[in-house]
């Protein structure tokens, strides 16, 4: 076996081909929500479809086969080049008090690759990669009975995401791993308000409609500490040992750039139903503002081995209540997740499929960055998952998440979600080629 040394043309060539997949497929998938409105719209996890499965434990994880990118650290612990390409299907249902509607979605949800240059040695590694930072989905109408106007109603209508492309590497020496990710968000943002009075005679329907382009840099920095705890010396093999994983990773002082549009406008309903502006009230065309995100802390621990068992926890942070935008949706939380999760695989190298399989499950329980009319909102929930091994060059992690967002009160709006995560993983295909004397 020959092993190629990476090119740094290989890699603008993959990083060429990320882009073209972003233009060509939606790099999305995400159902309606109605909070989606608030902030920079729903958060997407960094976590990808292996530990999305252990509770989205992202800390300490480590793996040699799967890439963990919440915690760039990690990728010094892989010992093959990796591509990993997973899709998803989002699930709502939206609880009103009084009715429920449901809501679902699915596409791509990321792309990344990993390149271990020695794998003789596996001391380092760099990653590249294209995932979703978040998204704005909703449309809902509030109606209303006014003594003068008559019937009224007010349609609210959000939609756009934001992406984020990144390279990151991590170096390791005596069990000590240090890492980075430096990444470019970008996308774009549109709301809408209408005010509509369709029984009017002294009022016309308004609208607003507010355009945001995004777009700045963003970065990660993480640490690892692996020690072997126990090894039984009379074993051949190492599936007993007992390893310690500890991991810490965060960012902070980020700042985006924004340009928006924002205009007011008259119209009303002609008789097909279509709407017809009549002027323009106000206009205002690429005004030029600032985002600035929170300072965001992971940190946790793990035991075991990845031959047969893992079990660990993490905790993370993020100030959002410094978060500021030029948008009318801030006024946010600290959020803060409490994760654990674990991973068997009952006899690696046995004969049998199922023993070769990874099961996993895991849970989290934290506080949302959403603040509701001064209402704090809980979010918790359950992992599933399993990893299919293929002729140890490739392997399917299958992944399930079920959750609820929710405050106390029963007035306001609770939502229920599910996620299924199917990230199809690839091992050791490009710059490792057999060599026949």
């Amino acid at each position: 076996m020959k092993i190629y040394p990476i090119k740094l043309r290989n890699i603008l060539a993959f990083t060429g081909l990320l882009l073209a997949l972003m233009q060509a497929v939606d790099v999305t998938a995400q159902a309606e929500s109605p909070y989606s409105r608030f902030g920079l719209g729903t958060l997407r996890s960094p976590v990808f479809s292996s530990n999305q499965a252990m509770g989205f434990l992202a800390a300490p994880y480590a793996s040699a086969i799967n890439i963990n990118s919440a915690n760039p650290a990690s990728y010094a612990s892989l010992t093959r080049t990796t591509l990993e390409i997973g899709t998803l299907i989002d699930g709502r249902a939206i609880n009103t008090g009084d009715s429920v509607y449901k809501a679902g979605a699915g596409g791509v949800s990321h792309f990344a690759i990993a390149f271990v240059p020695n794998p003789k040695h596996n001391n380092w590694a760099i990653t590249l990669g294209l995932s979703p930072y978040s998204n704005v989905d909703y449309n809902f109408i509030q109606n209303f009975d006014d003594s003068i106007n008559g019937q009224y109603s007010q349609a609210y209508k959000g939609s756009g995401s934001l992406y984020q492309v990144f390279a990151g590497g991590a170096y390791k020496v005596n069990g000590f791993s240090i890492g980075a990710n430096l990444g470019y968000l970008f996308g774009k943002l549109e709301y809408q308000k209408i005010i509509a009075l369709p029984d009017s005679l002294y009022g016309l329907s308004t609208r607003n409609i507010n355009n945001v382009n995004v777009n700045g840099f963003n970065y990660t920095v993480g640490v690892q500490y692996q020690k072997l705890l126990y090894h039984n010396h009379d074993e051949q093999d190492n599936r007993h040992d007992i390893n310690m994983y500890i991991g810490a990773y965060g960012s902070g002082g980020i700042k985006l750039r924004t340009k928006s549009s924002n205009y007011w406008d008259r119209f009303y309903y002609d008789t097909y139903n279509a709407l017809q502006v009549l002027d323009t009230l106000e206009s205002t065309f690429n005004v030029k503002g600032k985002i600035n995100l929170p300072f965001n802390i992971g940190a946790g621990m793990m035991f075991g081995n990845e031959t047969f068992w893992l079990a660990g926890f993490d905790f993370k942070y993020a100030n959002w209540s410094s978060y500021t935008t030029p948008l009318d949706n801030g006024g946010l939380n600290d959020s803060w997740q409490l994760s654990f999760g674990a991973q068997i695989t009952p006899k690696l190298g046995d004969k049998g499929y199922l023993n070769n399989m990874q099961y996993r499950f895991g849970g989290y329980y934290g506080q949302s960055e959403i603040l509701f009319n001064g209402h704090s909102f809980t979010q918790g929930g359950a992992t599933i998952g399993f990893g299919l091994p293929f002729k140890n060059i490739a392997h399917l992690n299958l992944t399930g998440d079920f959750g609820s967002l929710s405050t106390p009160d029963r007035n306001i709006i609770r939502e229920s979600y599910y996620r299924f995560t199917i990230g199809l993983v690839l091992n050791d295909i490009w710059f490792i080629k057999q060599k026949f004397d």
